[in-house]
């Protein structure tokens, strides 16, 4: 059986590490100074040297004959042997499968043990965030006082699910991805050293598809080269890893101007192809991202991380393309991202960006709109014209007929009185808020901050739903009237309930005893005015409306807030809560029981009303 790829070159020595400068910087000025701590936490990516390393570690730790004072010279019998598995003082345990505290306790009875034949024993834990909280407690004490002659190197994938107490007895050296550059300069003296021939795109795809991590680049060149001919192609590479690479997107995408049937086709042969909707996606949200860099700093091309044949691309496409439109279509996959992950289907998807094409390659090619705010389409040409005399900064034309003799502009809050009288565009949406005239409108002086909070803290402690209906509100004084400008619709239809405009005149004619109190939303108002609270009296002039019969409702809040006042301290649990939780929401509380154990009187037990 032969040896795969990743395995069979691996790093050697720490000048073979790929990618991780500070990391293997950080070990050999320790093994150089002769300050090696007694653990370690290597946290990173997939594939990017934890273990690899940490083997190298143990090597340098134990060489006969180490080159430089840091690395392992790949010779002596405790090299070749760590190098083999075979060595009994490297021990490598799995955390994923011994994460039980027994394993642990195991593994502590033999620490104390001296090396068989080298200078320390290290104990390399893969995917340490697999252990349970209890194998991690009964690690913490032997970590933190290891003896001399052992080293804990942890490796784990997931640093944040490492406790903060083993993570504060260890060295923190965190690994990264791997760039694309570097992967690709790996694969291809791998593909000299194998004698294989390739083509430097099909390598580059390779590398792109790797995400940062050199073993699953190693492995996808090995999957590739089992399934090619003598040379290691862009089109082998598709056939072996799916449909969907960077060369085939940068042609389909090319392609989106024409916004004919091919479009379509080729999108739905890849997606049928066996290309995986999520890579799918990403490869394209990739490349649109570097479409956008390239269209708005155009000398940003050499500082991507991409081969010569996707700048040679890049630097031709990008001149094309709008970055405002290349900055919605971003946030556009952006958004169809998570539905994948959750099982979209092929024609869902190929649907959502097929019309996506569509309405970009409407706005046409050369004079492109900016997509966000959508430019407005459909006005007839005689409009068009009128807008483009009188220029970009005015209003959309209004009917002569709809204006005063001697005004060219419609005034600033009239809108238009009649229709246009030839084709007009569609119609637009229903307004939510109608605006319906006033008798007088909004004037008045506003009343002071002060002020307004002694009358925000009334509501609160008498009706706490009316106070949430005020929190925006404003009072103005005009006259003899109080206007509240309520900003919110909704606030504004509760508080002109008939109940709750009592409330108001109730509290708000305590500050204001002579007014008229008026609420007021965006054209619309409501009138307070009624019979005025005891001792208060009637501003002259105001008429006396009937007394209307007190609902239901408004009965059974007044009872419920009687009973609650009138209840006495420890007739009721947490009382003032519930007091409070009655009157904010004009609740009536109807019925109290207090338990009993088991072994007590039934006379004990009480029921209140």
């Amino acid at each position: 059986m032969g040896i795969s790829l990743y395995r069979r070159y691996r790093p050697q020595k720490f000048s073979e590490v790929a990618g991780q400068p500070a990391a293997v910087a950080v070990i050999v000025r320790s093994l150089r100074a002769g300050r090696v701590g007694h653990a370690y936490l290597f946290s990173g990516p997939r594939g990017c040297g934890k273990t690899s390393v940490a083997r190298l570690l143990a090597r340098a730790l134990n060489c006969l004959e180490p080159v430089d004072g840091c690395e392992p010279c790949c010779r002596c019998q405790n090299c070749v042997a760590i190098a083999a598995g075979e060595s009994l003082d490297v021990i490598e345990i799995d955390g994923a499968s011994n994460n039980s505290v027994d394993e642990v306790r195991e593994l502590k009875s033999h620490i104390m043990s001296v090396p068989m034949s080298s200078k320390y024993k290290v104990y390399i834990i893969d995917e340490v965030h697999m252990l349970s909280i209890s194998a991690f407690n009964a690690l913490l004490k032997t970590l933190e006082e290891p003896p001399e002659h052992v080293v804990f190197v942890l490796a784990t994938t997931e640093a944040h699910k490492v406790p903060v107490t083993i993570r504060s007895r260890c060295q923190h050296i965190p690994f990264h991805r791997i760039d694309t550059q570097t992967i690709y300069e790996r694969l291809t003296r791998v593909c000299a050293d194998e004698s294989m021939r390739f083509q430097p795109e099909a390598l580059w795809e390779i590398a792109r598809q790797a995400d940062g991590a050199m073993r699953d680049g190693l492995s996808m060149l090995e999957q590739v080269a089992g399934s090619s001919g003598e040379t290691v192609t862009a089109s082998d590479v598709e056939a072996a890893l799916g449909q969907g690479s960077r060369s085939s997107l940068e042609r389909w995408l090319g392609s989106w101007r024409t916004g004919d049937m091919k479009t379509f086709c080729e999108l739905d042969r890849m997606l049928a192809a066996g290309a995986s909707p999520q890579r799918f996606l990403e490869e394209m949200f990739a490349l649109v991202r570097n479409l956008w860099l390239v269209a708005r700093w155009s000398d940003i091309l050499e500082t991507l991380d991409a081969s010569a044949q996707e700048k040679e691309y890049l630097k031709r496409e990008a001149p094309l393309w709008d970055p405002l439109e290349l900055g919605a279509i971003m946030r556009f996959l952006a958004e169809l991202l998570p539905q994948t992950r959750m099982g979209l289907r092929m024609d869902v998807l190929s649907g959502l960006l097929m019309a996506k094409i569509t309405e970009s390659v409407h706005r046409g090619s050369g004079d492109r709109a900016p997509l966000e705010p959508a430019a407005p389409r459909g006005l007839p040409a005689h409009l068009e014209a009128r807008k483009e005399t009188e220029g970009p900064e005015r209003r959309p034309p209004v009917p002569v007929a709809s204006l005063p003799v001697g005004e060219t502009t419609p005034p600033e809050t009239s809108p238009p009185k009649t229709p246009f009288l030839e084709t007009t565009p569609a119609a637009p949406a229903p307004d939510l808020n109608p605006k319906v005239p006033d008798e007088r409108s909004v004037n008045g002086e506003p009343c002071g901050e002060e002020r307004w909070e002694e009358v925000m803290k009334a509501f609160h402690d008498a009706d706490f739903l009316a106070y949430c209906g005020l929190l925006d509100a404003r009072a103005l004084v005009d006259g003899d009237r109080l206007v509240v400008d309520i900003p919110l619709r909704y606030s504004f239809e509760v508080l002109r309930l008939e109940r709750n405009r009592s409330t108001l005149r109730k509290i708000l004619t305590r500050f204001w005893p002579d007014v008229e109190v008026v609420l007021h939303h965006a054209g619309l108002s409501a009138s307070c005015d009624g019979t005025p609270p005891p001792g208060v009296e009637r501003a002259p002039g105001f008429s006396k409306a009937p007394e209307k019969p007190k609902t239901e409702q408004a009965e059974q809040t007044e009872k419920s807030e009687k009973s609650a006042a009138a209840q006495p301290a420890g007739g009721i649990p947490f009382s003032g809560l519930v007091r409070d939780v009655t009157r904010w929401m004009r609740g009536e509380v109807i019925l109290v029981r207090r338990g009993v154990d088991e072994d007590a009187d039934a006379d004990d037990a009480t029921i209140e009303e």
